[in-house]
């Protein structure tokens, strides 16, 4: 039995902001129905990587989709909320991340949901909450990492504000989702009632800067990017990228005097105090990096280990493919798509004692589930049939 087993899940969601986090219950076992837009399915369906797509979808909607049933439904014919109304009936959850109010305005919202089915839980994301004053303006990882002051510290001083490559805080949030969807099940699980739950890109950006941002309005310094590459406007001199005979290498905080110990530059140690290790940042890391330069990634790692001192090589997508612990933690999966066959995926990243998550379900095709679906609602084959020819589903 999977942990989740017995679980359904109506899941409105698309992009990664939900469907990242839905795939996760759906991993552990829940039922999730993907309810999509007829013909087309999704957005994000068609969102190329680099130009391209994977078959006829995105490999971004194959990377977050598996374990899912989608079903494809007219949101705005009567008919197709009677469909949803009826998927609700038993269901235990409901996911969405529609700008606030479009469910409400489609008679699809909580207040009418929870008329059907008071014990469901709904936990709802957007950009920045249900209400406020940004309660109108796109929220897309991108123009969140802007707002929220992500941006203003990645980079070098003389650097534009710099974005993280990956969606780091729609994926941050889609976790939020999830967490927060088992909290409203564990609590409906004790007490038998139902919730709204609100998530958003916004608050999920501001909370994973709860360190930097405790230290802003604490501390009377104002901090300010490094102007030589330090890895953390925060932080001192080592903790950083630095460049070697043959590629690049991380290293973190470390000592310094013992990081001159074994890199012979014994100076280092003068400037081993909290104090001068910051103020002099930027003068140490390209002192460093001049050193580290004149010999091999691999010859710096197995020297500063004997003292186990907290660094790593840089690896990019490549050295990933091959590195031996992806491999042992069964992190890359193969799941077939029906056009583009087999494809591989990033596989369940948390390891259960007990109840192991699987990957029963590929990701569906655009409307894959109609009919399955729609005949455990109890709707004949005849209706099933006028439901597609009429556009319904």
């Amino acid at each position: 039995m999977l942990a989740l087993d017995g679980i359904k899940v109506v899941d409105f969601t698309q992009m990664m902001l939900g469907p990242w986090g839905t795939q996760f219950l759906g991993d552990m076992g829940a039922d999730v129905i993907k309810v999509e837009r007829p013909k087309v399915g999704e957005w994000e369906r068609g969102l190329a990587a680099m130009g391209e797509l994977l078959g006829d979808d995105s490999p971004y909607f194959i990377a977050m989709n598996r374990n899912k049933k989608s079903i494809t439904v007219n949101l705005k014919d009567d008919r197709g909320k009677q469909i949803i109304y009826d998927l609700v009936k038993d269901a235990d959850l409901v996911t969405e991340n529609f700008r606030p109010g479009v469910l409400d305005k489609l008679g699809l919202g909580y207040e009418k949901l929870k008329e059907i089915n008071p014990s469901i839980v709904y936990v709802a994301g957007s950009g920045y909450g249900p209400d406020g004053p940004y309660v109108h303006k796109p929220g897309q990882d991108l123009l969140i990492q802007s707002l929220s002051g992500l941006a203003s510290q990645t980079g070098k001083a003389d650097d534009n504000p710099t974005p993280m490559a990956t969606s780091f805080v729609d994926a941050s949030t889609a976790l939020t989702l999830a967490f927060s969807a088992m909290v409203g099940l564990f609590h409906k699980e004790r007490t038998g009632q139902g919730q709204r739950i609100d998530v958003s890109l916004f608050n999920t950006a501001i909370a994973l800067q709860c360190q930097e941002l405790a230290a802003f309005m604490n501390l009377s310094k104002r901090w300010q990017r490094s102007s030589s590459g330090i890895g953390s406007p925060w932080l001192s001199a080592p903790f950083g990228i630095y460049q070697t005979q043959d590629g690049y290498m991380a290293i973190s905080m470390n000592s310094l005097t013992v990081l001159g110990e074994l890199i012979e530059m014994p100076q280092l140690a003068d400037y081993d105090t909290e104090e001068l290790a910051y103020e002099k940042r930027d003068e140490l890391k390209p002192m460093i990096e001049e050193r580290i330069r004149t010999n091999t990634t691999d010859h710096w790692l197995e020297l500063l280990g004997t003292r186990d001192m907290w660094c790593a090589k840089v690896q990019d997508f490549d050295d990933l493919m091959v590195d031996p612990q992806v491999a042992h933690n069964e992190l890359i999966q193969t799941v077939e798509h029906p056009i583009a066959g087999e494809v591989k995926v990033i596989g369940i990243p948390i390891k259960f004692s007990e109840t192991p998550g699987t990957i029963r379900l590929n990701p569906p095709t655009v409307g894959q589930h109609n009919d399955e679906v729609l005949a455990e609602l109890g709707y004949s084959d005849e209706q099933i049939a006028t439901f597609r020819d009429e556009g319904v589903i």
